[in-house]
């Protein structure tokens, strides 16, 4: 199956387009309406199917905000799931990034006199180079830990918890700046204590504008010390800024950490990694060394509540070369056994 055709199957819906913020619908049908009288049915019916997309991505990934309000490393977050995820060549990417261009250029146009701050920020993502596709980088724990050694040198300790937690529980962006302080028991575990789980469930994406709820699964001692490392720090800025909240990432000014405050932290990362950190690494990480030291594909599903073990596939990046076959053993014995009858 092609990655666009995952991506019609997984994502878009009439259920879903339904639930599209319906402020986005109104520009995108005066967009198209407009545009109607200019190019052909053909072309209009085209661009309608990529702002579909993309606001249905908007729906599931991005709160569903209105699009006057996003920001560039949104708009980015997007291009970089067709590439990473989708895998889309440059011709697809270009019709996408002509197409949300075109829609931005047309509000800035149009509607100067109501949205006067807003600019088409697609101008300043660049396309991809004719007939090149961006490699998605597939991380492996040694380069991990030594980004984690760096931001140690550093005393980044509040980014050291963060990519703590993206290890141990694969958890994506617009999930982390969920988590609470009150969700973190060390002696609430699942597994056979291996697995720290949230004492409340926390917000995922989910089919339709809400989401899911699940409890969360973290590798408890791949994310423990550094969250009792962060943790006295980040009281402490609070205390300073007479600020109070439960939720474990903070601003500087000790507010609640934004989607917008973490990626930032992680577009510091690529230079220490050499590679570009797209949205999903981390999921890609940590479903891959699960699967590689050998944990079932059933279990890992369970872990992120998964509806289906296709999705184990999906972000399972080792080769098989790089799995622990259990079953090897069998080729041993066998083995052993052929050579005991030489001698």
């Amino acid at each position: 199956m092609s990655g666009r055709e995952t991506y019609r199957k997984i994502i878009t819906s009439k259920e879903n387009t339904e639930k599209i913020n319906k402020d986005n619908i109104k520009l995108m049908d005066r967009f198209l309406k407009n545009l109607s009288t200019k190019r052909s049915p053909k072309t209009v019916e085209n661009y309608k199917s990529n702002l579909i997309i993309f606001f249905t991505w908007n729906l599931l990934e991005n709160e569903n905000i209105f699009f006057i309000d996003m920001k560039k490393f949104m708009i980015m977050d997007f291009f970089d799931y067709c590439v990473t995820e989708l895998k889309w060549g440059s011709n697809r990417y270009a019709q996408m990034h002509s197409c949300i261009s075109s829609f931005s250029n047309w509000i800035e146009n149009i509607y100067d006199d109501r949205y006067p701050n807003f600019r088409n920020l697609v101008k300043k993502i660049e396309k991809l180079p004719k007939e090149t596709v961006r490699k998605k980088s597939v991380f492996k724990k040694e380069e991990l830990d030594s980004l984690m050694k760096w931001l140690d040198e550093k005393n980044l300790v509040n980014e050291e918890c963060l990519l703590a937690l993206i290890m141990a529980s694969g958890s994506r962006a617009s999930e982390l700046i969920r988590f609470k302080t009150t969700m973190i028991d060390e002696n609430h575990t699942a597994f056979d204590g291996l697995f720290l789980e949230t004492t409340e469930e926390i917000k995922v994406k989910g089919r339709g504008v809400n989401g899911k709820y699940i409890p969360r699964y973290i590798i408890k001692d791949m994310f423990l010390p550094y969250y009792k490392k962060w943790l006295p720090k980040r009281n402490r800025i609070m205390e300073e800024n007479r600020v109070s909240h439960d939720f474990i990432f903070i601003k500087k000014d000790g507010s609640p950490a934004e989607l917008g405050t973490i990626r930032s932290w992680m577009n510091k990362w690529d230079n220490v990694l050499n590679s570009h950190w797209y949205p999903h690494a981390g999921r890609h990480f940590w479903c891959s060394y699960l699967m590689q030291i050998g944990l079932e594909k059933q279990l890992v599903q369970e872990l992120q509540s998964w509806s289906s073990d296709t999705l184990v596939d999906i972000y399972n990046d080792n080769t098989a070369k790089d799995m622990k076959w259990k079953s090897l053993y069998k080729l041993k014995d066998a083995l052993k056994d052929e050579n005991s009858h030489i001698e």
